[in-house]
């Protein structure tokens, strides 16, 4: 569904029925991140490893439909007002003044291309499995989106009325967050404490850990949405909650991400209820993005 939305929103593109070959290339592509970002793993990339011929098949597969999207744009030469006519329209003002190359139209179409489908498939997958495991919140969830919706499908109208589907949401990122680990590197000495964190040092920050600290929230491990009315979030210092990460460096998707969750939830929800299969384990897999290892496997039931 994510990936549907965002080749539609972004690209005007309709790749819902690639969704399941762009998935598994995807998470082939994960699978390889931890050996990827060791040391010389530049050296690893050009062996004929069973696992690196997986890592470039999968980058073949989203190559293939990133270029055949900027391909049939270009060929068009309609501007469709949606982020791929800006980025073919850019021109680099300071440089040559000439537009972007294929291979960099790529590199910006599939940066956002993956991270506005990846991450919030993530967090839609933790809010399901959350509600599933607690029915007071569920049910006050289900009350609002009864009320506000009266039955008919969720618009963009209706997005500043659902505050506490947007609690919910907010609440599944704290304690799930699909970005649970960013990195900046230090331009200069920086001292920490006791500790001075030397210039160009990689200073790694988890939003996992932060957003279970009991100085910030307590009973850390409790999924409560009531933690993100307006008062509590007064309490709490800026980056005790950071699932998009801060500063000038914050995720250039975060007011779209907010909204397609919210959205999304409610028209889910407006007719069906989540519940676990009994027994499937649900475990962390923090690769790029905090994935459950196992999927999450769920029954659906008509409301």
């Amino acid at each position: 569904m994510t990936l549907a939305i965002a080749g539609k929103t972004l690209f005007d593109a309709d790749v819902g029925g690639e969704a399941d070959e762009i998935g598994d290339a995807l998470s082939d592509a994960m699978k390889l991140f931890n050996r990827l970002t060791l040391p010389f793993s530049q050296y690893l990339e050009r062996l004929p490893l069973p696992a690196t011929r997986r890592f470039n098949k999968a980058r073949q597969r989203l190559d293939a439909t990133i270029y055949r999207m900027i391909d049939e744009r270009r060929k068009s030469g309609h501007d469709r007002g949606d982020l791929l006519s800006m980025l073919i329209q850019a021109r680099d003002d300071e440089g040559d003044g000439k537009g972007m190359t294929d291979v960099q139209l790529r590199d910006e179409s599939m940066t956002i291309f993956l991270a506005g489908h990846e991450t919030t498939a993530n967090a839609l997958t933790w809010t399901w499995y959350l509600l599933s495991q607690n029915p007071v919140v569920e049910a006050k969830f289900h009350e609002e989106i009864d009320r506000v919706l009266g039955g008919r499908s969720p618009g963009f109208e209706d997005y500043p009325a659902l505050r506490y589907t947007e609690m919910v949401f907010a609440e599944s990122m704290r304690l799930y967050p699909p970005a649970w680990i960013i990195g900046r590197r230090a331009l200069s000495d920086y001292r920490i404490g006791d500790y001075v964190a030397p210039a160009r040092s990689i200073l790694l920050m988890s939003q996992y850990i932060v957003h279970r600290n009991p100085n910030y929230f307590s009973d850390p491990l409790r999924f409560d949405p009531e933690r993100w009315t307006p008062a509590e979030k007064e309490k709490r210092p800026q980056f005790s909650y950071f699932p998009f990460g801060g500063g000038p460096r914050l995720c250039i998707g975060e007011q779209f991400a907010w909204m397609e969750g919210v959205l999304v939830l409610a028209a889910v929800a407006r007719r069906w209820r989540m519940r676990m299969v009994s027994g499937h384990p649900v475990e962390l897999e923090p690769t790029v993005t905090l994935r459950p290892r196992h999927g999450m496997r769920m029954t659906i039931e008509r409301r």
